[in-house]
């Protein structure tokens, strides 16, 4: 493969010798390093690749032994570029392109954000861009170390951060769920698990360090669920030393989340028209061009905007994003919910809110939820009872041994 490739940066051709003493040509060609490839003989003449530099070379030795010569064919990149040297901008285009990709690359145009559920990825990407981590900045600007830190500070929901480059793309990856499993201890210092939320505990296995509650035991927020320190005793039961660990258990509790959904009866309906308009934008460098965009003439109207950001492979992104807006015009009246409908817009809307609790890794155990209507709006109000995974880690207080604190008198 490199051989051929080499080959063809040089440049060969294909040629065809005919003469009296063929067989004294390839003799001679080898006395003088001439290298000859792909020989074949047909007859009286014979057909063969030789170089461009070689092919220099043989008018002495065609001179002595009264061959002809005849290129039949020519290859590699000395002939493309002559066939087309009055193209010079084609060519000045393709490295000005390649130029531009080699500059590209050494920028974000990308940042993707996943394992979220909680946050949302416009609320990531607002506090990244305070701290100046933007769609654009340079890549050796970019510490994906402090990117980690800064997050799993920030929020307090967010126990794990991974934060990569690829191409040019920053990948961002988070855990959010209060699951307190460590795969390596050693990643953290002497720790224990207190409660972030309040209810019943309902399960407990702990893995590593004391625990403090028991099953049926009621907890609030900051309450200490496991111990990070052991106490070592002596046969009479006195504490001689302390070892110390990363707290490590999955407590389980039964927990309520409040819950209250409104919207009034009356509603807007759009008729919309069949005739709509269609324009095109592009979004260069974060500015934004509208091509055959036309002032809408409607009264009421909706657009709808569509966009993509270009890339030339999965992972190298450009700052060039296309799209399209439709504008659609429409007839609004006002229109009623029938209480039947209110109650299945809110029975639905329950069930969207008990979705997302169940991305978050709760378990549901009851909905506890009525509906309430008057004339002008419907009400949705209670609790819904979960089984909640909980757990947050804090430092463990240090403690002196006891021989340490004791003294002589």
């Amino acid at each position: 493969m490199i051989i051929q490739l080499l080959k063809y940066l040089k440049g060969y051709v294909k040629i065809k010798i005919v003469g009296f003493s063929p067989e004294r040509f390839l003799n001679l060609c080898s006395n003088h390093n001439i290298l000859l490839w792909d020989i074949m003989s047909n007859g009286n003449d014979f057909e063969m690749c030789i170089s461009i530099k070689g092919f220099k070379q043989l008018k002495p030795i065609l001179k002595k032994t009264k061959t002809n010569i005849t290129i039949l064919e020519r290859h590699g990149l000395p002939f493309f570029l002559h066939r087309y040297r009055k193209r010079k901008i084609f060519f000045i285009g393709v490295f000005v392109c390649c130029a531009m990709i080699f500059l590209l690359s050494n920028f974000v145009w990308n940042i993707h954000i996943e394992g979220n559920y909680s946050r949302t990825t416009e609320v990531i990407l607002g506090y990244l861009e305070k701290e100046g981590i933007v769609h654009g900045i340079a890549k050796n600007r970019v510490d994906c170390k402090e990117i980690a830190t800064l997050l799993r500070a920030q929020f307090d929901d967010i126990i794990w951060v991974s934060a990569k480059i690829k191409g040019t793309r920053l990948i961002i990856e988070v855990q959010e769920n209060t699951d307190t499993v460590l795969v390596d201890q050693a990643e953290y210092e002497p720790s224990d698990l207190i409660a972030n939320r309040e209810g019943v505990v309902t399960k407990i296995i702990t893995r590593a360090g004391v625990p403090q509650v028991i099953v049926g035991d009621t907890v609030a927020a900051g309450d200490l669920l496991v111990l990070g320190r052991l106490d070592i005793t002596d046969d009479s039961g006195t504490v001689t030393r302390y070892e110390y660990c990363a707290a490590d258990a999955d407590i389980y509790i039964q927990t309520s989340y409040p819950y209250e959904d409104t919207f009034l009866l009356e509603y807007e309906d759009k008729e919309y028209i069949e005739e709509s308009k269609k324009s095109y934008n592009i979004q260069l460098f974060g500015y934004n061009i509208s091509l055959f965009k036309q002032q809408p003439t409607y009264q009421t109207y909706d657009v709808v905007t569509d966009e993509r950001q270009l890339k030339l492979t999965e992972n190298f992104y450009l700052p060039i994003s296309i799209g399209t807006s439709k504008t659609s015009e429409y007839i609004s009246t006002t229109k009623m919910y029938t209480e039947e409908e209110a109650a299945e817009i809110a029975k639905q809307n329950l069930i969207l809110f008990n979705e997302k609790l169940k991305e978050k890794g709760v378990q549901i155990s009851e909905n506890s939820v009525r509906i309430e209507m008057d004339e002008k709006s419907c009400t949705a109000i209670g609790e819904v009872i979960v089984i909640e995974k909980i757990g947050k880690r804090i430092n463990t207080e240090i403690l002196e041994t006891p021989e340490e604190g004791n003294t002589e008198e």
